[in-house]
């Protein structure tokens, strides 16, 4: 999440979930059509989990 500057965490879903990635990205879709039109994933090699975030204060 390095390129990302002052965002705010929305979600993490562990990559051990069953369609993981597809979750993330559909929780994306309805954070941007909501409050968050900045909202997209990021995979976090560290801790296995898909990160929704966005740019703090929604746009």
């Amino acid at each position: 999440m390095s390129h990302c500057t002052n965002t705010v965490v929305l979600e993490r879903i562990s990559d051990s979930e069953l369609r993981a990635d597809s979750r993330a990205e559909w929780l994306a879709g309805e954070y941007r059509a909501a409050d968050y039109p900045t909202a997209h994933v990021h995979y976090d090699l560290t801790t296995g989990t898909f990160v929704v975030v966005a740019s703090q204060g929604g746009a």
